[in-house]
């Protein structure tokens, strides 16, 4: 999508701050989707005015997250597995906490998005990161990548 290809009608029909929430949610589940297109685009389209930017990247942010905790939530549910399944999670659990920071590889991909953040914060919950953690580094570490690619875009145009 260019800056010129913003999309217009979502725009008109929901607000630019609506409908940057929307785009967030559906691209948190929908990986064509891609909201760090649209905010530059937005952030193009606006310059040389930014007061608008700041919302824009809270918003984003939150729709994120508000993408993602449903899939959170729905992985919460596979500890409960028994059998099999139960042994394997728990030897990946193990895996997991041998010396590595669930938190900071959450934070890492949810500003960075290496490792991949739609893997990471699908498995958030099946690793027991408690719902208060994975919100708060969620919000923070989106927010803070859509501040760096707004910026970069804004000071750009």
């Amino acid at each position: 999508m260019t800056p010129e290809g913003l999309p217009e009608e979502l725009i008109e029909a929901l607000g630019l701050y609506a409908g940057t929430f929307l785009v967030a949610a559906i691209s948190s589940v929908v990986p064509l989707v891609a909201i760090e297109i649209f905010l530059v685009g937005v952030a193009l389209a606006l310059a040389p005015a930014v007061a608008p930017l700041p919302a824009l990247v809270l918003l984003a942010a939150a729709g994120q997250l508000a993408g993602k905790l449903p899939i959170y939530y729905a992985t919460r549910g596979v500890a409960g597995l028994s059998g099999p399944h139960r042994a394997r999670l728990e030897r990946v659990r193990a895996w997991v906490d041998r010396g590595r920071s669930k938190t900071l590889v959450l934070a890492a991909s949810a500003v960075f998005g290496l490792p991949p953040f739609s893997l990471v914060a699908t498995a958030a919950g099946a690793l027991a990161i408690p719902a208060r953690t994975f919100c708060l580094i969620v919000f923070a570490g989106r927010a803070l990548r859509f501040a760096v690619l707004v910026a970069a875009a804004a000071l750009a145009a």
